[in-house]
């Protein structure tokens, strides 16, 4: 898998740890739904500096993940990319290939060039995602059925493994997340 999460820019605020805890965490969520595996390894990989970055800030990071079945993840974390918000991620397979489609943008064709429009934040891509499931938790909830989406379990195994990226970052090494196994409430083996 190869994904990417690029801001055009952060507040001075933000910090190399932030990087893991409060934008990879995104993708790390939906990699462990996608995969239906669970991160087992992380690793911190930090290229050349961008110079628009605040100077406390390492910016790109690129994070190394490995799942249980062994599927290797790359997710580059560029929080000062300058030219718009993109999220992009491709799943390679032995026999095909899925990529998640740019979002829908008028194309204009000008001056021997043909350009489409870049999100400026993740309002344009991801807004009527969340409503969309909001509405259906609700839903379910009203409907005296069990709440579909993410589970306590999921915020629990993306902070264990966004934490050990943080670790990952700060130490150089690659970190074993040390998940501990599911309990049966969640559908675990108890």
């Amino acid at each position: 898998m190869h994904c990417a999460h690029r801001n055009p820019t952060v507040p001075e605020s933000y910090t190399s740890a932030m990087a893991a805890l409060d934008t990879a965490v995104h993708e790390v969520d939906v990699l462990r739904r996608l995969l239906d595996d669970e991160i087992v390894s992380t690793q911190v990989v930090t290229p050349r500096a961008t110079g628009k970055r605040f100077e406390h800030l390492k910016d790109p990071q690129i994070m190394l993940f490995e799942t249980a079945r062994g599927v290797r993840i790359d997710l580059e974390v560029f929080v000062n990319c300058q030219y718009r918000y993109d999220i992009q991620c491709e799943a390679v397979g032995e026999e095909d290939l899925v990529r998640l489609p740019d979002p829908a943008s008028v194309a204009v064709r000008t001056g021997g060039r043909h350009s489409t429009e870049v999100l400026t934040d993740w309002v344009g891509r991801f807004a009527g995602a969340f409503d969309t499931e909001f509405r259906e938790w609700i839903a379910n909830l009203a409907a005296g059925q069990e709440p579909t989406g993410p589970s306590a379990w999921d915020g629990y195994a993306a902070t264990v493994v966004t934490s050990a990226t943080v670790e990952a970052l700060d130490s150089g090494r690659v970190v074993a997340t040390d998940l501990k196994p599911r309990p049966a409430f969640y559908g675990g083996a108890a």
